[in-house]
């Protein structure tokens, strides 16, 4: 199977189930990053796919319409940003401020109070705030190290690589890499350093 790929998104989408749900900030923040584009008939076929143009931050959306989303826009923007991942991180990265903005990423900025480990261990509290397919942990590889494991989710492995990297690019916590695995069409993982 190509990474990328119609058959790619068919089989997340199988695997997605009527509770698997994630919060309206990470559909704004890709019809965002597509608006940017100047590109009325990208933004259109994105919002066919997103099953609407307006998402209400705290509501939940089901996770399939958030995949038809992402892999649209990603399709889109693969020319213009190097290849289909590139542009997956790049969503990931965009998702951040809105993210940031909401009741929620305040709380994490708040009680990471700066120091980038807190920052990192936050992480699975927030990911149970906003999502609601699968589940999140970091384990801890160094002192400047943690690798954040995204489990039973149907979500790209660099759309989380890039909404890791947004985070702490937009909070200025730390100058972070970061290099996300997909491990399992459900499974994958982002290793953090600083």
């Amino acid at each position: 199977m190509e990474k990328g790929s119609r058959e790619e998104l068919e089989q997340r989408l199988a695997l997605c189930g009527p509770e698997d749900t994630v919060r309206g900030y990470f559909f704004n923040g890709v019809l965002e990053a597509v608006r940017d584009l100047e590109d009325p008939a990208v933004l259109n076929r994105c919002i066919e796919a997103a099953g609407g143009d307006r998402f209400m931050t705290f509501f939940s959306y089901p996770v399939g319409s958030l995949n038809r989303l992402l892999y649209t826009a990603a399709w889109a923007l693969s020319e213009r940003l190097e290849g289909f991942d590139v542009a997956m991180r790049y969503l990931g990265q965009k998702v951040a401020p809105t993210y940031l903005e909401s009741r929620a990423g305040r709380v994490l900025v708040l009680l990471a109070g700066g120091v980038p480990k807190l920052m990192l261990n936050g992480f699975p509290s927030a990911y149970r705030t906003s999502v609601r397919h699968g589940e999140c942990s970091v384990r801890w590889s160094g002192s400047h190290n943690g690798i954040v494991s995204i489990q039973g989710s149907t979500l790209p492995a660099e759309f989380f690589e890039g909404a890791v990297r947004g985070i702490f690019e937009n909070t200025r916590v730390a100058d972070v890499k970061t290099t996300g695995r997909q491990l399992s069409l459900r499974d994958a993982e982002i290793d953090v350093s600083w």
